[in-house]
Parts: structure tokens; C-alpha cells; sequence
């Protein structure tokens, strides 16, 4: 049953809370020296339970710290929380704010100061509230992942691959941090599907996806753009990302096929660029795509460098480009 702590000393305040008291609402009410009032069986149930005392607005607060139930303090410094909220318990006549329970409810705190100095709270429960918020917001962002997903792959996909190597070009001019692109097409790969079939080229693409994903630090991704063909974002030196590239494809396992018997080993050509001070998507691509022109024609395997409008590519590459094979 709700109970009164101490007689209240205004006869409209008990008439107050004797209406709220069978709400399924959380009420409490503090006097001027924050000492509790009143507190209905809904508010005990989240802050008193078996509390016997000292009931004041701060050792309440502790009292749950101490023995895991009452508001969830997110650093866990309960002594901080106090010293941040007793100050502001008073400077507004009304405010509303969300509280969640470390037993993971969530409710609605409806704060009101009275003329006496007083605070009375009303706590609606809003629990089912923020669950179905909670669904929607986690069906948004995986709406939104598989729109940036390539399905077969689970690599970014053309649209968000070259969205983030606009953002980082975008950033590059601002802080003038390096930035290296490389198109990159797996060798022979409509070999592979003439002589094994499409479900074996599905295997060889999700293979190559795996490989490069797990080879790559932080800040650096890969996606595809079509068909065999990736795109690699580095945030490194030229030279690093060279020795990148030429590292996974030294050590790149073979992948087993669909029938588990046969394993065949990867090969891939890259062409590599780095970011030149006034780039924009097309002209960075244009050198990586040239690049890898040269390393088809050079025998595959390999990377090539797509040199930028102040290094001339030397006349051999510009022949070999137009007749390089890309399959």
C-alpha cells in the first residue's frame, strides 16, 4: 500500500497524491530540504525496496548504487551523478526528462517544483515506448546497411565504396593526410566460370572478399564495383600501400571450390594511385584504371602505378593500354 514516510504539512498535498497514488505512476514528493515525503508503491518498488533509511533524495540514490537496482549511472560514479543533479533539482519550475532502470525499464520523469520549496515527481513508464523505438532504429540501420552491402560479398558495394573514397578525398584536401586508390581485377576469372561453373566464381569472389577484409587495418576498405573488379581505399604512404597489396597477394591462400575436392590458386592485377592535391573521382580513377590496363598487359599478376598529370607514364605504357586484355 502507499504510505506517507512523515504527516505532510498541507492537506491539498496529500489529496495530490492520494489521486496519483493508483495511477500504476511513479510519484514522490521531497520537501524543501530533499528529504522523501512520499512515496507511492511504484516508486518504492524502483528506488526503496527494503531501504530502512536515511530517506533523503542523495542516500536513496546510493543506497541503489550499492545494491544494483534504482537509475543506471552510465560511468558508475554515483557520487558525480549527486553533485550534478542536486544543483539543478531546484533551478526550474517544471522539466520533463528519460530515466532508465538498471532492470532496463525506462521511464517518463515529469518534475514539478512546488511554491513550499517542494518537488514532486511523476514517472510514467515508458518501457514499450523505447522498445519499439529501439526495433525501429535497428530496422533503419540494417535497411541501411543492405543498401551499402554488396549481397554476394558482404564487401560495400559500388554506391557506398565510392561514396567513401569521396569523403576521403574530401578529407584529404583538408587536412592534406595521404590517400591511396587501387583498382584491382582478379586474373582469369571468366576462366574460372567456364571450367567450373558460376556457383565456383560466387566461391572465388567470396573468397577473395574474405581475404582482403581480414588483411586490412582500420581505416582502410575495399569494395566491389562490378563484376571481378574491387576498389581498395588506403589511408597510407604510396609505399605502404604498395607493400599492402604485393603482401596479400604473396601469401594469398588458394580457395577450395564448391565440390571441396578441388583447389585453385588466386591471381589478381592492381593498378595503384595516389591522391593528387585536386583530384576528384573521376580523374583518381581514371589513373588507377589505367594502371591496371598496364599490369594486364604486363602479364598480370601484378601492380602497376598510375602515374599523376606531373609524372608522364612512359611511352611503352601508353601503347600497352590500348590493346591490354583485362580478362
Amino acid at each position: 500500500m502507499p504510505q506517507f514516510l512523515s504527516d505532510p504539512d498541507e492537506e491539498t498535498l496529500q489529496s495530490i497524491v492520494e489521486a496519483l497514488a493508483g495511477s500504476g505512476q511513479a510519484v514522490s514528493v521531497y520537501d524543501a530540504e530533499d528529504n522523501l515525503r512520499y512515496a507511492n508503491e511504484t516508486y518504492r518498488g524502483m528506488f526503496l525496496r527494503d531501504y530502512e533509511g536515511p530517506f533523503t533524495f542523495s542516500d536513496i540514490l546510493r543506497y541503489g548504487a550499492a545494491n544494483g537496482f534504482g537509475v543506471r549511472i552510465d560511468d558508475g560514479d554515483v557520487e558525480a551523478l549527486i553533485a550534478r543533479t542536486l544543483p539543478r533539482r531546484r533551478s526550474t519550475r517544471r522539466k520533463s526528462f528519460e530515466t532508465d532502470l538498471l532492470d532496463g525499464r525506462w521511464f517518463w520523469i515529469e518534475h514539478t517544483l512546488l511554491p513550499n520549496g517542494w518537488v514532486m515527481t511523476v514517472g510514467t513508464d515508458i518501457s514499450a515506448l523505447k522498445h519499439n523505438e529501439k526495433s525501429l532504429r535497428q530496422a533503419h540501420e540494417s535497411a541501411l546497411l543492405a543498401s551499402r552491402t554488396d549481397l554476394l560479398t558482404g564487401l560495400p558495394n559500388r554506391r557506398y565504396i565510392l561514396e567513401l573514397l569521396d569523403e576521403g578525398l574530401a578529407a584529404g584536401m583538408a587536412s592534406g593526410a595521404g590517400l591511396c586508390v587501387a583498382i584491382i581485377d582478379i586474373d582469369q576469372f571468366k576462366t574460372v566460370n567456364d571450367t567450373y561453373g558460376h556457383e565456383a566464381g560466387d566461391a572465388v569472389l567470396r573468397h577473395f572478399a574474405q581475404i582482403f577484409r581480414e588483411s586490412l587495418r582500420p581505416g582502410n576498405h575495399i569494395g566491389r564495383i562490378g563484376g571481378e573488379e574491387f576498389l581498395l581505399l588506403a589511408d597510407d604512404r604510396f609505399d605502404d600501400a604498395d607493400r599492402l597489396i604485393n603482401g596479400i597477394r604473396a601469401s594469398f591462400p588458394p580457395v577450395t571450390m564448391p565440390d571441396q575436392a578441388t583447389r585453385r590458386p588466386i591471381a589478381f592485377s592492381a593498378g595503384l594511385t595516389a591522391a593528387l592535391p585536386h583530384d576528384d573521382r573521376s580523374s583518381i580513377l581514371y589513373r588507377a584504371d589505367r594502371a591496371l590496363y598496364v599490369a594486364k598487359a604486363e602479364g598480370r599478376n601484378c601492380t602497376r602505378i598510375g602515374f599523376g598529370m606531373d609524372r608522364a607514364a612512359p611511352s611503352h605504357v601508353a601503347a600497352q593500354e590500348k590493346t591490354a586484355d583485362r580478362t
